[in-house]
Order: C-alpha cells, then sequence, then structure tokens
C-alpha cells in the first residue's frame, strides 16, 4: 500500500457543497475546435475560459496510442507510437475511494517511461480505472471533496515521481457501469468537479483525458471539455457474435447497436469535436465456440492453423463494415476480430476525418511482429514509424 503524500500548494481545493462547475458557452459543437483553449464562438456571450494542457505539451499529432498493462511480457517498442497509456492505477481503497491512487508494478512503469531517452517525443501516461470493479472508488471520490484531494495529490505525486506526461481517466462509467459501490445520481456533476481540480493539481503542462463509451453518455460533455485535452473513444465491444465487435461502418445484418463511425459522429453532436477524438482500435475480437469469448489477435494464426478450428475458421469480409469475422461450414458467425486489412482501412479513417489520432487496446494482444500496429502506423504515417 502506498504511502500517503503531505499536501503541497498544487493540491485539489476543497470545493464547498454548494460548488457549481461554471457554465459553458455554447461552443465546442463544430467538427473542430481545435485544442487551443478556446471553446469557438459562444455567441457574445462571455465565455469562461478552459484550462487545458498547452498545445507544446500535448505530444505529437496525429496520435498512435497504446495501452500497455502491467501484464505485458515485453517492454513496448515505440516506434509506431506517439502515446503509452500505462494500466494500471488503482484506488488505495477502491471500495471507499480514499487514499489517493498506487501503481501496478512500478519497476514496469520506470522501463516504459526511460524509452523517452530512445524517442523523446514519446509521451507516457497513467492510466487509472477500468471496467467492473476497476472502475470501484470513482464514485465515492468524487463525492468528498477531502477524497478528491488525496485522489488529485497522488496523481500530481506520481506525475513527478515518475516522470510522466499526464493522467487518463478510465472511469467506466459515471452513474452507470456494472460496480455495486461505485455510481451515484451525482456522479456526472462531480466528474466536472474532478476534472477541475485534478487540472489545477497537474497545471497546464501535463494531459487529462477520459476513455468514453462509444454510445457517448454518462458526461456532460460541455463542461468536461474545459478541463479534457481529448477523448480515447472506446470504438469496440459494441456487439458479440453473431454481430460484429467494431464496425466501421453500419452493416444491418451483423451491427448490433452502432458503428465506430456513428460512434465518432454522436460524440461529434454531444460537443466533443473530431480534432479531439481519439478513435479506439481493438486488437481483439469476440467469439463463441469453440472460441473463447475474447480472442487476441496474436492466437489468430493458431486460429487458422490448428485442425481444432477446421470447418470452423472460414474467414469472411463485410464489405460495408469494413471488417472482417469468421463463420463454419454452414455459415454460423462465431467470432468477430480486426485485421491487418481492417485496421489499415481505420487508419485511413482517421486521417480522412482529421481525428487527433487512434489508440489500442492493448499492446501485448498483437503479434510478435507488430502487423496491427505497423499497420494502423502506415495508414496513418505511410510508414512504421512515426518520426519525421
Amino acid at each position: 500500500m502506498m504511502m500517503v503524500f503531505m499536501f503541497m500548494g498544487a493540491s485539489c481545493s476543497e470545493a464547498t457543497p454548494d460548488f457549481v462547475v461554471p457554465a459553458p458557452g455554447t461552443g465546442g459543437n463544430g467538427e473542430n475546435s481545435g485544442n487551443n483553449g478556446n471553446s469557438g464562438d459562444n455567441g457574445g456571450q462571455q465565455q469562461e475560459p478552459s484550462s487545458l494542457c498547452d498545445p507544446a505539451f500535448l505530444g505529437q499529432t496525429p496520435m498512435i496510442i497504446a495501452y500497455y498493462t502491467e501484464n505485458s511480457s515485453v517492454i513496448p517498442d515505440p516506434a509506431c507510437l506517439t502515446h503509452i497509456n500505462y494500466a494500471h492505477g488503482r484506488f488505495v481503497d477502491k471500495e471507499t475511494g480514499d487514499g489517493g491512487i498506487w501503481i501496478e508494478q512500478p519497476e514496469k512503469l520506470k522501463k516504459v517511461v526511460k524509452l523517452k531517452e530512445q524517442k523523446p517525443s514519446l509521451k507516457v501516461l497513467l492510466m487509472i480505472g477500468g471496467w467492473g470493479d476497476k472502475a470501484d472508488g470513482f464514485s465515492e471520490m468524487a463525492r468528498d471533496a477531502r477524497k478528491r484531494a488525496l485522489f488529485c495529490q497522488t496523481c500530481a505525486e506520481h506525475i513527478k515521481n515518475y516522470n510522466l506526461d499526464g493522467i487518463d481517466i478510465d472511469w467506466e462509467y459515471p452513474t452507470a457501469g456494472p460496480s455495486e459501490n461505485g455510481k451515484h445520481p451525482d456522479d456526472t456533476r462531480n466528474f466536472n468537479i474532478v476534472l477541475k481540480e485534478l487540472r489545477e493539481a497537474i497545471g497546464n503542462e501535463k494531459i487529462i483525458s477520459y476513455a468514453s463509451s462509444s454510445n457517448a453518455d454518462y458526461v456532460d460533455w460541455a463542461t468536461a471539455m474545459l478541463y479534457l485535452d481529448y477523448v480515447n473513444v472506446m470504438t469496440y465491444d459494441m456487439g458479440d457474435p453473431p454481430y460484429h465487435n467494431a464496425p466501421l461502418y453500419y452493416s444491418s445484418a451483423i451491427t448490433r447497436k452502432r458503428s465506430v463511425d456513428q460512434s465518432i459522429t454522436l460524440h461529434v453532436s454531444k460537443g466533443v469535436p473530431l480534432d479531439r477524438q481519439v478513435m479506439g482500435v481493438p486488437f481483439y475480437g469476440h467469439g463463441t465456440d469453440p472460441y473463447k469469448a475474447d480472442v487476441k489477435y496474436n492466437e489468430m494464426s493458431t486460429v487458422f492453423s490448428s485442425s481444432k478450428y477446421e470447418g470452423k475458421n472460414i474467414r469472411k469480409w463485410d464489405n460495408m463494415a469494413k471488417v472482417p469475422y469468421l463463420v463454419d461450414n454452414s455459415g454460423n458467425f462465431l467470432l468477430g476480430y480486426d485485421d491487418e486489412e481492417s485496421v489499415t482501412i481505420k487508419g485511413q479513417y482517421v486521417k480522412n476525418r482529421n481525428l487527433l489520432g487512434a489508440m489500442f487496446w492493448e499492446y501485448r494482444h498483437d503479434d510478435a511482429q507488430g502487423t496491427l500496429r505497423k499497420a494502423l502506423c502506415r495508414a496513418i504515417y505511410g510508414k512504421e514509424s512515426t518520426l519525421e
């Protein structure tokens, strides 16, 4: 368990119970707004100034962000990456949200940060949270001023002590999610307070990002975007067989809820401009018998070569959705996934829609050759490197 740090001057202020998050203007609803502290034209009304990272410290764009977890056995190759989100940061007490944040395998994080010596343009952020009980603690922390102060303080200390470039918040989700103790009706409002106080704690030379659901719900985007530099849109987990996991475009027969394109557009409609969206690409798929529920891309070579899957590993291409899937001899949909072809098309989409970039979950799911991350990099940068 980590030590609780003494407060320093940049720690979060304790908001009074009647704290009201400043109301933003009407800007920020356009497809592009930049990341320059402006929310756009507010019709002549006084706009509450946003508090964002200075663009000089945001890192290289277009972004290619790898989520890298403590479960990874190799240190990432940064050639095709501009940012790495190291997971995971955890609440010291996830039941109460108290005590601040500790880091899984900090020695591994140090090795990742050391990559900045090899590639000075690389940015490394600490990802906090996750799905299910991994998000426990956020709601309890956010509704209590003292706990928020500890959260912000320890985030600031970790940034300083590990030479990090910011914090990626993965609260799944304010007011929702499967957690038994991790949601409250005031979560959305309290999330804005957390963002404001976190910005005060870490300053304007560090990044704050957020991992958003593909449905763009749970967040008051107009206010949150005053403090969030960009949003990592989790455009995956949108269907299990017989539906696609992450269809780029809507394909009526085998798209369950929405497509990647629809999710990106939905975020725009709710106030997240294209040039502050980072599109998610899954390096895994979802299967049904005889496959596991989650199949990593690095397992696909076995899927195609093993006699275990013979007659159940027939690759099909959905030309509407622009993703592959596997069927059996009877045509039953068994596995939806992404491969080099679909990831290349998604990278091209990032460029064509002028998104801030792409991110992927997760680094260790790629194969040993780096097939998917290299395909993404070639599509966005025209080569297997982000270096100029």
